[in-house]
């Protein structure tokens, strides 16, 4: 079935130098190629489709960088993932591009460069961190290596001090001081009665009379008391002493083999998000190297959206204006109603009724409502449909 094309110039006469080069740029911009030539447009969406080509490109590398650095997948599903987010980048960048805008409804060229930031800023900040990753890789293990130190020495220090092993060391270490100090008491109580019994026998304290009479005695009896309680004090401490030393020595190996199972565990944690906290610290402390991330997420959200930037701060072309023309037009308007109410005759049918629409956008004086000269008007209820 033959194409209808739009009434304009003869296309078979016009000529763009290079225009063999042109045409993929030209597919590439979503517009239609012919429309482009007549309307002399060929260079400016050649431009928008080298953008749109660009902005592919990009995109599906920096898709590509994303999913290596924060999986582990083989390169072919990398480079499918790649391909399928450049995919969709291209054909929504075509389409921002090739859609009409009209030359003052300001508000679409609005919403045309929102929707395509709405997804090119968290792209941008997104992949502006996994590039730092990267890029910063040397200084990210310095500050992993420091952050495993920090982290080993916290833990040590939890471990020793705020466990359930160390809270029963440390009721081992209370029990054993407290068997401590009951014998120095029970040592401590032995000189004042010894020096009040030898006082007492040689007669120079207590009743003044030499020798160990009953009142000697008495103190000799309370003198061996506290030997006696001395001597249980010392046993008791060095048995008991000895079973909490080992218990402490058993706790302490325990403390030392959670440590090391620790520190080989915090050795090990190099994944994406102790990366990222360490990059966030690197950023933090090297005024550079903050200042390179926010290039590159500046660099990497304009790229995304140039096509677009250039679509909307572009005049309107010549294609757009045509393409409004077209649309608010009542003369093809009605041609356009008319031909939609012959598609059920036949073939023949069907191309006699496209001429007629081609003759009824063309003839000057012609009806804008109804059909050409010579030709049957469709049904009012199928006319209404469209």
């Amino acid at each position: 079935m033959p194409r209808w094309e739009p009434p304009g110039p003869d296309r078979s006469v016009v000529t763009v130098p290079g225009l063999a080069a042109l045409r993929p740029l030209l597919r590439a911009s979503g517009v239609n190629t012919d429309d482009a030539i007549t309307y002399g447009e060929t260079h400016r969406y050649s431009s928008f489709g080298a953008l749109i080509l660009f902005t592919t490109a990009m995109s599906a590398a920096s898709a590509g960088l994303a999913v290596a650095i924060a999986t582990d997948l083989p390169m072919a599903a990398v480079v499918a993932i790649a391909a399928g987010w450049g995919f969709g980048i291209f054909h929504l960048d075509r389409w921002l591009v090739s859609t009409p805008i009209p030359r003052a409804d300001r508000w679409r060229r609005v919403w045309l460069l929102l929707s395509r930031l709405a997804i090119a800023v968290p792209m941008g900040l997104l992949v502006a961190w996994f590039a730092m990753l990267g890029l910063a890789a040397k200084e990210i293990e310095q500050q992993l290596d420091a952050d495993r130190i920090a982290a080993r020495e916290q833990v040590s220090v939890q471990l020793r001090d705020d466990s359930d092993l160390a809270r029963q060391r440390a009721t081992l270490v209370a029990e054993k001081q407290q068997l401590a100090d009951a014998l120095k008491a029970a040592e401590q109580e032995i000189p004042p009665l010894q020096k009040a019994y030898d006082d007492e026998c040689s007669g120079e304290g207590g009743t003044r009379t030499k020798g160990c009479g009953p009142i000697a005695q008495r103190k000799l009896r309370e003198l061996e008391a506290a030997q006696r309680n001395r001597d249980a004090a010392r046993r008791i401490l060095e048995t008991r002493g000895a079973a909490i030393d080992g218990e402490a020595r058993s706790i302490d190996e325990q403390i030392r083999l959670q440590v090391i199972e620790v520190s080989r565990s915090t050795d090990t944690n190099d994944g994406l998000f102790a990366r990222r906290a360490a990059l966030s610290r690197v950023l933090a402390s090297n005024a550079e190297a903050r200042h390179l991330f926010w290039l590159v997420q500046l660099v990497l959200i304009v790229v995304d959206v140039l096509p677009a930037l250039v679509k909307v701060l572009s005049p309107t072309t010549m294609v757009d204006a045509a393409a409004e023309a077209e649309r608010t037009s009542p003369d093809i308007e009605d041609a356009l109603r008319y031909a939609a109410g012959q598609r059920a005759e036949t073939f023949r049918d069907f191309a006699d009724a496209r001429r007629q629409r081609l003759t009824a956008g063309l003839v000057p004086g012609q009806p804008r409502n109804g059909p050409p000269n010579g030709a049957s008007k469709p049904s009012a209820t199928y006319s209404k449909r469209i």
